[in-house]
């Protein structure tokens, strides 16, 4: 039985610390008990553009250092680059709880400066919606023209918009509708609950201006670190080269895989994760 080369030994070792780490990430990943609607990857919209940049940035380096693991590596940091160290899952987040949050300061609005019933207020905000959550206050109005019940037609919104703010506004307007408490009561609630949200967007807001500046320390490392490495490599003699054998490239591998997996792990960091969501099941419907 003849053994293994250096060569194929070091990509064994390289492919079971890839797979370690990948399976480390999704154990220790945080679940969230909604699932969200669309959870975009990083591989997602890239352009075709892009793709060549990278590979042509990975083919300069593996001519300048012929170092096949750093010329992988950095084809897929230019590739990512503008992607690795920001989540636009948390802007759209955000966006989504400053919509809940103009709806219901609309909602609330709309019930103080008016006479009309919460039906007819509901309905009547629902004809211009935020941006951000124009669709599922759209499909409301859909179903309750189609001749859904208001409390059906609540329930379908409270499911897509998946919110616990939205969860309590809809649970109280579910009570108004359906005659469980009185309508004085539900100004006041939706008052409260359209100022919590807005606390909750300027919450956010300077969460996410503290996480750009740490974002840009970040890239400024990586660039530093970039250089460091190219002056090392040109300009420190044989200082590098016990990394130029298959052994070398395993022990290369150690340091970067470490780096990008803290850089993952605070990547994850920018998703929010929600509480648990409360809601009141009606009898008909199967929860």
């Amino acid at each position: 039985m003849t053994a293994l080369p250096a060569a194929g030994v070091a990509l064994v070792v390289c492919l079971l610390l890839a797979a370690s780490i990948v399976v480390g990430s999704r154990a220790f990943a945080p679940t969230t008990s909604t699932p969200q609607a669309s959870t975009p990857s990083m591989l997602d919209g890239l352009g075709g553009g892009r793709v060549a940049v990278s590979i042509a940035a990975g083919f300069i380096t593996l001519l300048l250092t012929r170092w096949v693991l750093l010329a992988v590596f950095v084809g897929g940091l230019v590739l990512l680059w503008g992607r690795l160290l920001h989540d636009d899952r948390a802007a759209e987040e955000r966006a989504r709880v400053e919509g809940i949050a103009k709806w219901l300061e609309d909602l609330r609005d709309t019930l103080r400066g008016s006479s009309m019933g919460a039906e007819e207020a509901l309905e009547h905000v629902a004809a211009r919606p935020p941006n951000a959550i124009a669709g599922p206050l759209r499909h409301f109005v859909h179903r309750r023209r189609q001749g859904y019940r208001t409390e059906d037609a609540l329930a379908d919104l409270a499911d897509d918009l998946a919110h616990p703010t939205s969860d309590a506004a809809i649970a109280a307007l579910c009570l108004v509708v359906g005659g469980s408490t009185s309508a004085g009561r539900l100004y006041g609630t939706v008052q409260a609950l359209a100022a919590a949200a807005r606390d909750e967007v300027t919450a956010r807001e300077r969460i996410d201006r503290t996480r750009a500046i740490y974002q840009t320390s970040m890239k400024r490392l990586v660039v530093i670190g970039a250089l460091l490495v190219a002056y090392l490599r040109f300009a420190g003699g044989d200082l590098l080269d016990p990394y130029d054998t298959p052994v070398g490239q395993v022990v290369l591998f150690i340091p970067l895989a470490m780096w990008l997996g803290c850089v993952l792990w605070l990547r994850s960091l920018c998703r929010y994760d929600l509480p648990r969501r409360r809601r009141v099941e009606h009898a008909e419907r199967v929860s």
